[in-house]
């Protein structure tokens, strides 16, 4: 079995709520319990993952970690806009390499079919709201995953019913397109 080594971190920490959403859920405490979830999945495979802890900010994760090619870097988020908008997507650096992009086809894909809800697609980081994202400087299959819209009760509803289901996959993705 290869020893893969991947970088799983939520997104936000306990200090940074991201969005808020139905019910007052908030994007920190759901991308932490998602991260969790497919790290215990992978855990369980006898993978490594580093992860990030939940007091450190994004910047002082970046810091400290320093994949190779052969890693796998993962972030989780949940997208938010006017509690209409739905769906899934994967956002891949401007220049993101060949397996980064399969990756991401394969998680939004996987996660759209799952969940029942709408495709968005993989977009490129420019094409996001912040224009350009620290995560994607990283090496390795990198890949932003916005799970769907935590401000969409059926979005959120279909994520309950699915969570333990998506992190599976997703565990599966990730030891997939691990080259250790």
């Amino acid at each position: 079995m290869a020893n893969l080594k991947s970088y799983s971190s939520a997104g936000h920490h306990l200090a940074d709520p991201g969005a808020t959403g139905v019910n007052g859920r908030q994007e920190n405490r759901e991308t932490i319990a998602f991260r969790d979830l497919v790290n215990a999945e992978l855990g369980r495979k006898g993978k490594m993952v580093v992860q990030d802890n939940d007091t450190e900010t994004l910047s002082q994760y970046l810091g400290r970690i320093d994949p190779t090619d052969a890693d796998v870097v993962i972030e989780p988020h949940f997208n938010a806009y006017n509690g209409k908008a739905t769906g899934v997507e994967v956002l891949v650096a401007d220049d993101a390499n060949e397996r980064s992009k399969a990756m991401a086809k394969e998680i939004v894909d996987g996660f759209a079919r799952i969940m029942g809800i709408a495709n968005r697609g993989v977009k490129k980081e420019s094409q996001s709201a912040r224009g350009r994202l620290a995560l994607m400087r990283k090496k390795g299959a990198v890949a932003l995953i916005e799970i769907c819209f935590i401000d969409n009760a059926s979005d959120m509803k279909a994520y309950d019913s699915n969570r333990i289901n998506l992190a599976c996959f997703l565990a599966q993705i990730i030891s997939k397109y691990d080259l250790n």
